[in-house]
């Protein structure tokens, strides 16, 4: 019995040294190797074409005809955001329906423009440079250290003053979910990313759309995380460390959020799947550190 226990806790420790940053490099390394081969190309990323009625009442129909049903009106000057388009008519959505416009009177507009951050972004995501892959070293190097200053923070703290900690952070969770997903619209929807962040997140022209609903539910879950967490450390710290604590959470959160973001709009989902990777090895070993000195204190 005594050799299965130690057997158990040799396999425990394995897995935790491989899944731990002592293993960190290894998939760096073997991410760097297989990464440049499904980048996305620098600064392509998808626009929708866009258009303003010149007339003064323009139908909305079921179908690309003149004949089908009509399910709306649009007035000289609205906007509209083509799904689909060809040379003759293009798709729009009206409220959750699907419809169509005739391309006779509409005028194509331009872009929406991109804030100059988001520029400087999309410049220092270019693979195809030096600069990035050192900058992502960096970033990822920052990530470790960061954590493990963290940890020893709240490990300082919670032996000087003799209170308990939260052992699992949920937000932490959160913002890297919200990093993938956000860098996944921000690849293929752009101009929803950029709006968004310029003109708050509401409906479009002709009603609320599958991206806006994402966004909307990325940002609850992740207030909720946050809340969450808060009221965890409150409950387990106390006021004044509990909000130290959780504001020290916020900020790292912030950071895995930015750094998954940064590196998914520059490989797509090559940069996804080593950040999965990446980010489980690195919660995990929270997680069990947390937890190995939770047992020795008692």
């Amino acid at each position: 019995m005594a050799y299965l226990l130690q057997s158990d806790t040799f396999a425990l420790e394995m897995v935790w040294d491989i899944m731990s940053y002592k293993s960190t490099w290894y998939i760096l390394l073997l991410f760097c190797l297989f990464a440049l081969t499904a980048c996305v190309k620098p600064g392509n990323y998808g626009m929708r074409d866009r258009y303003v009625v010149t007339t003064r009442s323009l139908y909305v129909r079921t179908a690309p005809s003149t004949v089908s049903e009509i399910i709306g009106t649009l007035g000289q000057g609205d906007t509209v955001v083509a799904v689909v388009s060809d040379k003759y008519w293009i798709m729009v959505r009206n409220g959750y329906a699907t419809g169509y416009v005739s391309t006779d009177y509409l005028s194509k507009i331009e872009y929406p423009s991109t804030p100059k951050f988001l520029k400087l972004i999309e410049r220092l995501a270019n693979w195809q440079n030096w600069y990035f892959w050192v900058i992502t070293i960096a970033l990822l190097f920052i990530w470790v250290i960061a954590e493990e200053l963290v940890i020893e923070a709240k490990q300082f703290l919670k032996k000087r003053h003799d209170f308990n900690i939260k052992e699992v952070i949920v937000s932490y969770v959160t913002f890297f979910v919200v990093g993938l997903l956000s860098g996944i619209i921000y690849i293929y929807w752009k101009d929803y990313f950029i709006e968004s962040i310029t003109k708050g997140i509401s409906a479009n022209s002709f009603g609320t759309d599958i991206v806006t609903i994402s966004i909307w539910i990325q940002l609850s879950l992740l207030a909720i995380s946050i809340l969450y967490d808060y009221l965890g450390s409150i409950f387990k710290t106390g006021l004044r460390f509990g909000t130290l604590l959780s504001f020290m959470d916020f900020l790292f959160g912030l950071f895995i959020f930015s750094t998954t973001f940064f590196l998914v709009i520059a490989l797509s989902y090559y940069a996804i799947v080593f950040m999965i990777v990446f980010f489980t090895s690195r919660y995990i070993h929270v997680v069990y550190q947390n937890g190995i000195k939770h047992r020795l204190r008692k």
